[in-house]
């Protein structure tokens, strides 16, 4: 493991967790504690959702892992708030913050009396 990686990935951890790949493979997923740096990264678009490969440019078409070709412009969000939601958790996608109050103010709500 290079330098950058035992800085970049703090922990990791078995999970029961896994995903098909397109192959049909199935691989299992592991618990990954990341540095902030490398979350950063991962939001922004400079390392990749799938293989953690740091990425030349922000958000490419394809990640530049020869081995990955993850569709970072297109799925990079869906990915990360799959995975880090807990992290960022205004990535939740469609949330109508005004909606929800409303409907906590009329379930909810009980008026004083005057």
């Amino acid at each position: 493991m290079s330098e950058e990686w035992e800085r970049g990935i703090l922990a990791a951890e078995p999970t029961h967790r896994g995903r098909q790949l397109p192959d049909g493979r199935f691989m299992h997923e592991s618990r990954l504690t990341l540095s902030e740096e490398w979350m950063e990264q991962l939001f922004q678009g400079y390392r990749c959702a799938a293989c953690l490969e740091r990425q030349e440019e922000a958000y490419p078409e394809v990640c530049i892992a020869p081995w990955c070709d993850f569709p970072i412009r297109d799925e990079q969000r869906a990915r990360l708030e799959i995975d880090f939601i807990a992290q960022h958790p205004e990535l939740v996608a469609g949330f109508d913050a005004e909606r929800e109050f409303e409907h906590l103010r009329r379930k909810y709500h009980v008026k004083r009396p005057m």
